[in-house]
């Protein structure tokens, strides 16, 4: 798949899509900037109860996130907060009106795409169907988030001090309680859990976790942590948990929690007002967010394949069907926002050494230690003067895919392999384009590895000489550091495990060994 952009200003975001009102546009305009507008369609409809004629279906969902196998849908509703009323009485209302509308719609919604993923359109007619293809209903998984909003002015003079977003307590369940007005509980027990966040609330999670794969994480890890039987959570909003979930880690995974000692259980577990206010100026968090900056890169990227593909250019032999080249999507965007952080710096690497380099072609491989069997290939290949600019895309195209199949040789552990390619930034002409290759190989024939050995030989390309370069990175920085330079033409970029989160498993497992002295010694 090949891109044709404006090689300028590649770390700006492309601008969101829209909706009906303005709440659903400011909906579709988030999910659309967080997780790419391939997998973010909008405003959906179903085909039932129509007959032949008719001019209009059924609103289906809001917005529909499809993911490999994850379904995010999301329902939205602006309900008004009658302040003229009690705000017992109110509030009861409102919640029917908002919350209990939502959940109740999200259910059909849900029942529909499990009996009819064939059956959903991007318009009224029901004339467009959706252009994905959904997964088995066996295999997938499905994520429910209701988005109300209208309660937030009210919910900030109730709760003085407050900043206005909806309180959480999972010891309430069904309906609303007029004894806790503002106050979200964990849902009807035995039915599909369903996410609530209000206006404030779901602006801060998709700021924070601006990925797919990142969103999807945080709403796994919410669900366990809110419908587990063993402990109550009372938190004063919704920011409060995204800023427990970023301050600590179970293993190498974000959680709500520090780690507790074996045995140890708190029935209560208390989220306070003051964690995510002291969150957002803590050193290391805004020294995340300016390391995060070139990541953005890495998404423009993908939008550029998606608004500006162009398969035609392509050589016959390298075609890639529609499911391949989404597959091949998929995968460079199911990278969270740390790790494209570290896939943007690779390649900004490459790309400042091959401006130092003009007329030489370059290559970085890049293998994560987190996915064993991925390995991103970058090519940066100058244009010859006598080609013209056609003849140099099949020709970069095909070098591309020599240097897929000879990284086989090389990383024989490796099944998927992600090839990008780009244009010498030391040119004379003023055309530029990005190429995506997928090349997916278990193992070499012997005819292919005889094959992939002469690619090797006649292109010079991946010798067995040449050592492989690890980099480290902390997702929580103390201090921004300059990007390790590769010394090497090829180099292979292994991120270590998150140093901060090894640091702060060593800081508790000091504190537990104090702990168990102090006991000793009583």
């Amino acid at each position: 798949m090949n891109s044709t952009p404006e090689y300028a200003g590649v770390f700006d975001l492309p601008a969101g899509g829209g909706g009906l009102n303005d709440s659903e546009r400011l909906l579709a305009s988030l999910c659309r900037k967080s997780f790419l507008s391939l997998w973010a369609f909008p405003n959906l409809h179903t085909d039932e109860g129509s007959h032949a004629g008719d001019s209009s279906g059924k609103e289906f969902t809001d917005v529909l996130m499809v993911f490999g196998d994850d379904l995010v849908l999301f329902s939205d509703k602006h309900v008004a907060f009658n302040e003229d009323k009690s705000v017992e009485v109110a509030w009861v209302r409102w919640h029917r009106r908002a919350i209990q509308k939502s959940i109740k719609q999200l259910y059909g919604a849900l029942h529909w795409l499990k009996r009819f993923p064939t059956r959903i359109f991007l318009d009224a007619k029901c004339s467009r169907p959706l252009p994905i293809n959904l997964p088995d209903p066996t295999r997938a998984r499905y994520h429910l988030v209701a988005v109300t909003r209208g309660s937030y002015g009210a919910c900030a003079k109730w709760f003085r001090g407050s900043i206005g977003t909806l309180p959480i307590r999972t010891d309430i369940a069904g309906e609303a309680d007029p004894r806790t007005p503002f106050t979200i509980g964990r849902g009807e027990p035995g039915k599909p859990f369903v996410h609530v966040f209000d206006e404030f609330s779901l602006e801060v999670i998709l700021r924070e976790f601006d990925t797919a794969v990142d969103f999807v994480s945080y709403l796994k890890a919410r669900e366990a942590f809110l419908t587990d039987p063993n402990h109550i959570v009372a938190a004063t909003g919704e920011e409060q948990l995204v800023a427990s979930y970023l301050l600590n880690m179970r293993g190498e995974e974000h959680w709500f929690t520090p780690a507790f000692e074996e045995g140890e259980r708190l029935h209560l577990l208390s989220f306070t007002e003051d964690i995510y206010p002291a969150l957002r100026t803590r050193p290391e968090y805004l020294a995340k967010k300016r390391a995060d900056e070139p990541s953005y890169f890495w998404d423009a990227l993908i939008e550029q394949f998606i608004r500006l593909g162009d398969p035609k250019v392509v050589d016959a032999r390298f075609m890639q069907d529609n499911a391949q080249t989404e597959e091949g999507l998929r995968i460079i965007a199911s990278e969270s926002r740390f790790r494209r952080r570290v896939l943007a710096e690779t390649l900004k690497a490459a790309l400042v050494k091959a401006r130092a380099t003009p007329g030489i072609r370059l290559a970085r491989t890049f293998a994560a230690t987190y996915a064993a069997e991925l390995l991103y290939v970058f090519l940066i290949m100058p244009k010859s003067a006598k080609d013209s600019y056609e003849d140099y895309r099949k020709h970069r195209i095909s070098v591309l895919h020599a240097y897929c199949r000879c990284a086989k040789l090389r990383f024989p552990a490796a099944k998927t392999f992600i090839g990008l390619s780009f244009d010498h930034p030391v040119r004379d002409y003023k055309a530029s384009s990005e190429d995506l290759f997928i090349y997916k190989c278990d193992s070499l024939t012997d005819e292919e590895r005889r094959e992939a050995e002469r690619l090797r030989s006649d292109l010079g390309i991946l010798p067995d000489t040449l050592v492989p370069e690890h980099t480290h990175a902390d997702e929580f920085p103390e201090a921004l550091r300059p990007p390790d330079r590769a010394k090497t033409r090829e180099d292979v970029h292994r991120p270590s495990a998150n140093e901060g989160a090894r640091k702060r498993k060593h800081k508790r497992d000091m504190v537990k060994a104090s702990r168990r002295r102090n006991r000793r010694k009583k």
